[in-house]
């Protein structure tokens, strides 16, 4: 366990997350330094979202309600807990809302950057648009040094999919907690977070995308429990 404190938070890291972004990464396929080095970044990349995401949790929710929060992250994602803290519904929103839109600045900052790094802001525009569909143009790594580039490309990739992702509104995901925060019911909120489970799953297997079809197959299964809970 790597534990150490930011901006008064304390942090916990789970070997588990190194691992699951190490498998993320193809870090075990590499076959030359350049695919290790781009698997590096990668790893690099996704823990500065993924701590950004918890940070903006704890430090929003630190200045509305007080208390001291704790930061978690394993596997892939984190928690942010802060018992001692008061928040009222609306607060506890705002707070919620705070991980995706820190996660997201990282993305915008990292754009407004390769703007300046390339020297021209269409050109940036376009390369920014292509890293966020998770496309590399081969003028990005012709034209400029390969492993810059692919710096650029993982921070402003996983910012868009880890902020779109979290944002759906799918309970317990960030998303479903602000939709919990706005729904009076209980059973209403579980009934739309597993039709959209069902959804994401759907769309997510047609793209091959089989990580993250299982996982939202087990949050349409969560939901699926919860959902009968709360009726009774």
């Amino acid at each position: 366990m790597i534990r150490f404190s930011l901006f008064g938070v304390q942090v916990c890291i789970h070997p588990t997350l190194w691992l699951t972004l190490a498998i993320l990464g193809r870090a075990y396929c590499v076959s030359s330094v350049v695919e290790l080095m781009s698997a590096l970044l990668f790893i690099v990349s996704a823990f500065v979202i993924l701590l950004a995401h918890e940070m903006g949790h704890a430090l929003v929710g630190r200045r509305l309600g007080g208390g001291y929060p704790c930061v978690y992250l394993a596997w892939l994602g984190g928690d942010c807990t802060n018992e001692t803290a008061r928040l009222t519904r609306m607060q506890g929103v705002v707070m919620t809302a705070a991980g995706p839109l820190a996660s997201l600045a990282v993305g915008i900052i990292t754009y407004l950057g390769l703007c300046l790094y390339v020297g021209d802001f269409i050109l940036g525009t376009l390369f920014a648009s292509s890293f966020a569909l998770g496309c590399m143009p081969c003028i990005a790594v012709s034209e400029f040094p390969p492993l810059v580039m692919f710096l650029f490309f993982y921070l402003i990739e996983v910012s868009c999919w880890w902020t779109l992702l979290n944002l759906l509104p799918i309970f317990p995901l960030d998303g479903g907690q602000i939709m919990e925060g706005l729904m009076k019911s209980r059973p209403q909120m579980h009934a739309i977070s597993l039709a959209v489970a069902v959804v994401a799953a759907l769309v997510f297997g047609t793209l091959g995308l089989w990580l993250l079809t299982i996982f939202m197959i087990l949050l349409a299964v969560l939901n699926h429990k919860f959902y009968r809970e709360s009726k009774y």
